[in-house]
């Protein structure tokens, strides 16, 4: 792989963050902080990115933000993927007739990226941002691999940069493979989960370090979460609910997560949910599958 451009990467960071954090107005020395860019480089970097339209410059306080030309990219990026309209009106439906925030995720190279949230009262339930982005490593987006191909498969439980033991591979390999046989995913609340989650709203001022990040996946590393079985008599105290959205190529490109509240669902209801969700995201339009969801 051929060695990049550190001022293409510095541009992208700078977009990533400012994307994550849409309310808040950056200065130099925020962004220098949080892309570990020196001042000179960063100068050089904004100067153009303000110059092609991507950024613009509070005259008075002195503070970045993204420019309307991103607008414009994002909306060409849309009306090029029919999908993203069919994942969004899924998610939307959803949360309208379940009462559950939903949020649909995608995968953004080694990255989750939060994509759209829909929360039908004033309290949100989930950490990550529309646009903000988290490392797309086990145990943390299985559904992105559980229907790829061996070598992703193989590099999603042991990256080559990590000293991944056998124990923790053969657990992710037997997760994926859970996965694969229900057809979505069943993230129970734990003590680990939610130091994580802390962790991420904490970090939406500073940006989550690479190394942060890899200790507390690390201490999350039991197996995603699921059930091994659902008993319908079971209750679970559920974190989120996903299933996948595929391409034409059976490619997993979008995925919804429900939020439930911090109370026990039966197994029952969980399953209804459950393949209701995946009916919805297989068909595109959720009209019918969502509106056969019962109250427990």
């Amino acid at each position: 792989m051929s060695r990049p451009a550190l001022s293409a990467l510095r541009a992208l960071e700078i977009i990533d963050v400012m994307a994550g954090q849409p309310s808040e107005r950056f200065t130099l020395s925020d962004i220098g902080r949080i892309t570990g860019t020196n001042a000179a480089s960063l100068h050089a970097i904004l100067s153009v990115m303000m110059q092609r339209g991507y950024l613009l410059r509070d005259p008075v306080k002195k503070t970045y933000r993204l420019a309307p030309a991103m607008v414009a990219i994002g909306e060409a990026a849309a009306s090029h993927d029919p999908l993203l309209a069919q994942a969004k009106q899924v998610a939307q439906d959803w949360a309208a007739h379940s009462g559950h925030e939903t949020l649909l995720t995608a995968r953004a190279g080694n990255d989750i990226i939060g994509v759209a949230r829909f929360a039908p009262g004033q309290v949100t339930a989930t950490s990550l941002r529309v646009g903000q982005r988290v490392p797309l490593r086990a145990p943390l987006g299985g559904l992105f691999f559980a229907w790829a191909d061996e070598e992703e498969q193989a590099e999603w439980c042991a990256p080559e940069e990590a000293d991944t033991p056998p124990e923790a591979i053969a657990a992710h390999e037997a997760a994926l493979a859970l996965l694969r046989e229900r057809g979505f995913l069943v993230s129970l609340r734990s003590a680990e989960h939610g130091a994580f989650t802390r962790q991420l709203i904490a970090a939406q001022d500073e940006g989550l370090e690479a190394s942060r990040a890899a200790m507390l996946l690390a201490a999350m590393d039991n197996g995603l979460y699921q059930p091994q079985t659902i008993e319908a008599d079971g209750r679970y105290r559920v974190q989120v609910l996903s299933a996948p959205i595929f391409d034409r190529h059976s490619r997993v490109i979008y995925n919804i997560g429900v939020s439930y509240p911090d109370t026990a669902v039966s197994g029952r209801q969980l399953l209804d949910d459950a393949h209701a969700l995946v009916r919805a995201c297989n068909a595109g339009w959720a009209n019918e599958s969502i509106a056969s969801l019962g109250a427990e």
